[in-house]
């Protein structure tokens, strides 16, 4: 389905919204302008970015990590993405955002040349306000845009929620519908092992704060893999992990722009090579 009948399709009274939140900017979301889909909520516009993910072994695409850009309608002075989350009014309107935003990435990804896995944060008060069957609403909106719960990664921020036992039953009703599960910001307060053993992550993504505690890192990142998980850091956190001596050990990075080669590959060309093919990647 062309990209304009897909945001008709969504916009339309019987798509994914409900009326009531005509009231909140939520009706006519979706505009879609020279082969991109923007989100227009509450006097807001909200833009899809994309970072690629590269599989360090390898340098190889493993898909793209989804994040947005917000600006005034009118002024387009930037707003932070955590401003426009205090915005909705109540648990159901903050659900809706949510879940637009996810709708708004998946359509853009559609335009994308190279796509790979795509990676989609979940805000922890959505999680916490979904009672049950998390994920079948949003798996709703994937297929038409031809996207299904295999090729989308739903990261969670653990930190956010103190009710381990929904977090656990929405992250088992998630992986029963196909998605993979990525959990961020791993270590920036806590070390939770027994629970990442209960949700059975694909993805890791270390907090920056974690990278600091080199003696301990190493031993940290081989419980990571023992779970089993793959490890992810950003890229900007590569001059740490050298110091570290354990850049070898990270299976993801995102990174945010190209990179001349990646970090744990040596100083020798032969070793440089496959890191070189971040440059495409990213």
């Amino acid at each position: 389905m062309p990209l304009t009948d897909l945001v008709r399709t969504l916009n339309a009274p019987n798509g994914i919204l409900p009326a009531p939140y005509a009231r909140s900017g939520l009706d006519q979301p979706f505009v879609a302008s020279d082969g991109r889909v923007f989100l227009h909520y509450a006097n807001i516009r909200i833009e899809s970015q994309f970072l690629p993910v590269v599989e360090t072994a390898t340098g190889k695409l493993h898909g793209h990590a989804a994040s947005f850009q917000a600006f005034g309608l009118s002024n387009r002075v930037p707003l932070l993405p955590e401003a426009v989350f205090v915005l909705p009014s109540d648990d159901r309107e903050f659900i809706y955002l949510d879940r637009l935003v996810r709708t708004l990435h998946a359509l853009n990804y559609l335009t994308a040349p190279r796509r790979g896995n795509l990676l989609l944060k979940v805000h922890a008060r959505h999680v916490l306000s979904v009672p049950a069957d998390h994920g079948l609403a949003f798996e709703e909106i994937l297929r038409p845009c031809g996207l299904f719960p295999e090729q989308v990664t739903l990261e969670i921020d653990s930190d956010g929620i103190e009710d381990s036992q929904h977090l656990i039953r929405a992250v088992s009703s998630y992986r029963a519908r196909g998605y993979g599960i990525a959990i961020g910001n791993f270590g920036r307060s806590t070390l939770d092992f027994g629970l990442l053993r209960e949700l059975q992550p694909d993805i890791v993504k270390l907090d920056s704060q974690l990278l600091a505690a080199s003696r301990t890192l190493k031993r940290i990142i081989a419980q990571l893999h023992q779970l089993p998980a793959r490890v992810m850091l950003e890229d900007k956190e590569t001059a740490t992990l050298r110091k570290a001596s354990v850049a070898s050990e990270i299976d993801l990075l995102l990174a945010h722009a190209p990179l001349k080669h990646l970090y744990h590959a040596g100083d020798t060309p032969s070793a440089r090579a496959p890191w070189e093919q971040v440059r495409s990647a990213a």
